[in-house]
């Protein structure tokens, strides 16, 4: 039960997202949207950013999931630019909010750890310091957020598919350059 009701009040939050950003969004519209109580909403999450967390870590499992190989890296990435294409409008209310710090920093851990995964697959074998394993998985996670923010910022009005494509050639290699680089 506990988890159908994250999930109704999760459906909630998107459904305000669409019409509102995320700094005027309350749990009193999220709850009056679903027919909850705030006591209810209060059991579950602590705030409204709480429940925006666990959103965005849901979605984020369900799209990179199976996604965090070298070979499969781009599908993962593609996959999240066409959700928040999907979801435009939510998109871009998350990111006009006064919270998009807020936000960075939050995708900026899921991508981290995406990214973290696929440099650990990739240096099994060699003797690489952890501490280049993390600044590789930073380099790439910043490169990609910037990447997101700034079509999201353009209205998205790129094909994701160029984008993806574009990038994977400034990737090719390189990876395996940087590890190979800093192998003992």
């Amino acid at each position: 039960m506990s988890s159908d009701t994250k999930n109704v009040l999760r459906a909630s939050l998107c459904a305000a997202l669409h019409h509102t950003p995320i700094d005027k969004i309350t749990i009193k519209d999220v709850v009056g949207e679903c027919n909850l109580t705030r006591q209810t909403f209060y059991n579950h999450f602590s705030d409204i950013y709480d429940l925006v967390e666990y959103s965005a870590s849901l979605i984020a499992k369900e799209v990179l999931e199976n996604k965090a190989d070298y070979d499969n890296w781009q599908e993962g990435f593609y996959q999240v630019m066409v959700l928040i294409k999907d979801n435009h409008r939510l998109a871009k209310n998350v990111y006009l909010s006064v919270y998009r710090d807020v936000m960075h920093k939050y995708i900026y851990e899921v991508i981290y750890k995406y990214i973290i995964n696929i440099v650990e697959k990739q240096a099994v074998g060699m003797n690489v310091d952890s501490k280049h394993k993390h600044f590789i998985a930073h380099f790439y996670s910043l490169a990609f957020i910037s990447l997101i923010f700034e079509w999201v910022e353009n209205d998205m009005k790129e094909d994701p598919q160029e984008l993806v494509n574009e990038l994977a050639v400034l990737v090719q290699g390189d990876f395996q350059k940087a590890l190979t680089k800093y192998a003992v």
